[in-house]
């Protein structure tokens, strides 16, 4: 038997849903058909919409639920990353030292800007099966879980970027074509 899973809508900037923080969830909520429901649709509606990384409220749940993922082998990170789901995410940063690169979202659509992120760090929370984990990231990676949990805590990356970057996404194509700069 074939079990199909909806696409969710993604919650457009706006939607005052983006700038609340989320609420934590237990395990016994975690492993509940409603929750486990959620999270396919979110891994679903995340590789409809290209995306990298989709929090629970950009679907319209204030839960502290976020996925990310991408295959390996794309320009946007080589290595790819593993399919994870992180629920009540708790990140430590590890060091001091920050990369600065181009970021997108699913909820503002169309606009890109750059982004200044701590470049490693130890993410903590619970996974799929309501058990605790911690990992390390660097890199790509440690960016898609901080873009994730400032979903969480009600931010957008509008609230860090550098404004003089912030553009459309296709003038943007146009005008990086014909420059070196990036």
């Amino acid at each position: 038997m074939i079990v199909s899973t909806a696409i969710r809508k993604v919650t457009q900037l706006g939607n005052p849903i983006l700038r609340a923080p989320t609420r934590p969830l237990t395990p016994d909520e975690i492993a509940s058909p409603d929750v486990q429901r959620l999270v396919r649709e979110m891994a679903v509606t995340m590789e409809e919409y290209e995306g990298v990384g989709i929090a629970g409220n950009q679907v319209g749940e204030g839960l502290s639920v976020f996925l990310m993922g991408l295959a390996a082998g794309g320009q946007r990170h080589p290595n790819g990353i593993d399919l994870t789901v992180v629920f009540n995410p708790e990140v430590k940063f590890l060091g001091a030292e920050t990369e600065v690169d181009w970021e997108g979202c699913l909820s503002i659509p169309g606009l890109r800007g750059k982004v200044t992120r701590r470049s490693k760090l130890e993410l903590a929370g619970l996974g799929l099966d309501g058990r605790p984990f911690k990992r390390i990231y660097e890199g790509f990676p440690a960016r898609v879980v901080q873009h994730e949990w400032d979903h969480l805590n009600g931010k957008v990356y509008l609230d860090r970027v550098d404004m003089a970057t912030l553009g459309w996404t296709e003038e943007l194509a146009k005008w990086r074509q014909s420059s070196s700069e990036d």
